[in-house]
């Protein structure tokens, strides 16, 4: 037996031990005019609240209407010891009476989660808690009896003296006060119903429409009090029913909602066969038109639609599905569904199968569209380094060319006439072609360096570090070569990350380390700069994803502001 199955068999135990103790004091009352009737009734409805209650409790632990509902029913037999002889429990038991009521008030207030919301509800019920004990508090003070033709009754406990028109004047305010709170609580649940959603009105109706009628019934007991009539709020056999009816609505609102859903899960079963109709099938078997589907991206912390369009969780309206320990996407519902927690259970696990198979074509709608993305950059991109190696070109080494071309046409014109200025003008010519030379070789090892062609990662990584302008640690190094775009790939993620480290980090070193892991290279650039690093803000690193992503690998930079940057890639390599 569970801890909590243990402790709601103690709470009904005890339940069961107060109608008895009730029905005791009733039995041996020297001033209860009508013993049968009260045996039977009030018991029954003190019972019928704990009953339902601890089942609701068991049902949905998560959700406090199962215990308000329990502690209406032991509030009530609080009442029952205005049956006793004795002048202390009986001057107990009539201050106590109504704190029931309170209880009912939060009930109402606080379904169907149990939980008050906002500072008008909070408000009405603390005002109720108050009033069912200072108002009965402040009569008994001034009132020697319980003025409804009770006779034998014991002696008032609190009675300070006899003053008719004062405890008269607190009677009519809290009978006042009982009427006033009832209309706002009744108009506070009229609102809520009226601009609740179709499923929160599924849950709202059981318990919001019998307590409505109650809270009348409440109402119309007060007025005929200020009116003069003997007996109070709850005499009436009306007021009794809707009473009564209210933990009962609750009961048939939760074993049709039991009914329903299996139903409901047995429909979207037999639905799910077809998996392209698997949002509507969900829709239909949680009563949700606004249901969406998301799907988590293999290996991400992301998720997409339907369409493979990036999408965020929203806060609330929640319900992942997993398979086999895995996140593989979630269902986006109406926020009230969260108070049929087995209905959401029932339906995420028999979708999950087939969510699997439309999770599959999302990742592979949204891959096409970053394909054709990451392409549409990579040409903009060409055409951006093609114009940009042709400026520097232009404005380089073809202007030494030119210029070394004219040194030598004068050359040749004084070989002859001034041989001296001649030479001086084929050293000249020869410093132009050398200057020219090292631009060509420096523009074609931005291009591609040689050095990784020739030699590999390593020396590469090692010439990279030795240019850089911030000291530059190379930790771990593969002590093979790769795989000739791998190396490549790995060469750039560092080189750009050095560059960007030393234009922005403000860093006073940085550490490189490439390693191999489960099949994949990965590369790591970690300095202890500034941070505050955004991938998606520049044409760099942006760059870099997409010539990842030809890969199939993948980039991730962790920069939060004032720890420094981490750029991460992740590139499958073959062994």
């Amino acid at each position: 037996m569970t801890g909590l199955k243990r402790a709601l068999w103690m709470i009904g135990g005890a339940g069961l031990a107060l109608a008895a103790v009730a029905c005791a004091l009733v039995a041996t009352s020297a001033h209860e005019p009508n013993k049968t009737v009260t045996l039977i009734f009030p018991p029954f409805i003190g019972l019928s609240f704990v009953g339902v209650g601890l089942f609701a409790w068991w049902r949905r632990p998560e959700n406090r209407v199962g215990a308000l509902m329990t502690a209406v029913g032991f509030t009530w037999f609080l009442g029952a010891l205005s049956e006793s002889n004795t002048s202390a429990v009986y001057t107990v038991g009539i201050v106590l009476n109504s704190v029931w009521a309170a209880v009912i008030v939060h009930l109402l207030l606080a379904f169907p989660s149990g939980r008050l919301e906002g500072r008008w509800a909070r408000g009405l019920a603390a005002s109720g808690y108050a009033a069912v004990i200072a108002i009965p508090l402040g009569i008994s003070l001034f009132r020697a009896g319980c003025d409804c033709g009770i006779h034998n009754a014991p002696a008032n406990a609190l009675l300070l003296s006899e003053q008719k028109v004062a405890a008269d004047v607190i009677d009519i305010g809290g009978n006042a006060f009982a009427i006033a709170l009832t209309i706002a609580v009744a108009v506070t649940l009229f609102r809520r119903w009226r601009h609740a959603t179709r499923i929160q009105r599924r849950s709202l109706a059981p318990v919001l429409w019998t307590g409505l009628l109650f809270a009348i019934g409440l109402a119309v007991g007060s007025l005929t009090d200020i009116a003069g009539s003997s007996g109070g709020p709850v005499t009436g056999g009306p007021a009794l029913a809707f009473l009564l009816a209210v933990p009962y609505a609750y009961l048939v609102g939760l074993m049709r909602s039991r009914h329903s859903r299996t139903g409901a899960v047995a429909a979207l079963v037999g639905r799910l066969q077809d998996t392209e109709g698997l949002r509507d099938a969900l829709a239909d078997a949680l009563g949700d038109p606004s249901l969406r589907l998301l799907y988590r991206r293999p290996g991400r912390e992301a998720w997409v639609d339907a369409e493979g369009h990036a999408a965020a969780l929203p806060a609330a309206g929640v319900t992942l599905l997993e398979r086999d320990g895995e996140q593989i996407g979630a269902i986006v519902h109406d926020p009230a569904l969260a108070e049929e927690p087995e209905l959401l259970r029932a339906a995420a696990g028999a979708a999950a199968l087939a969510l699997e198979n439309e999770r599959l074509a999302a990742e592979l709608r949204a891959r096409v569209a970053e394909l054709q993305d990451s392409r549409q950059r990579l040409v903009l991109a060409g055409l951006a380094e093609r114009r940009s190696l042709e400026r520097d070109l232009h404005d380089g080494a073809q202007q030494r060319l030119v210029a070394l071309s004219l040194q030598l046409g004068l050359a040749r014109a004084k070989v002859a006439a001034d041989p001296a200025t001649a030479t001086r003008l084929l050293d000249a010519a020869r410093d132009e072609l050398r200057h020219a030379l090292e631009e060509l070789r420096e523009l074609a090892r931005g291009i591609h360096p040689a050095v990784l062609t020739d030699r590999g990662l390593e020396p590469a990584l090692e010439a990279l570090a030795d240019r850089a302008t911030v000291p530059v640690a190379l930790d771990e190094l593969p002590g093979e070569r790769l795989p000739a775009a791998v190396e490549a790939a790995a060469y750039f993620v560092v080189a750009e990350s050095l560059t960007n480290v030393a234009k922005y980090a403000r860093a006073q070193e940085a550490h490189v380390r490439v390693a191999r892991r489960d099949g994949a290279a990965v590369v790591e650039v970690r300095d202890d700069g500034v941070g505050g690093a955004d991938a998606a803000a520049g044409t760099g690193l942006r760059g870099l994803a997409d010539r990842l992503a030809a890969l199939d690998g993948r980039l991730e930079v962790h920069s939060p502001p004032g720890e420094g940057t981490l750029v991460r890639a992740t590139i499958p390599c073959a062994s």
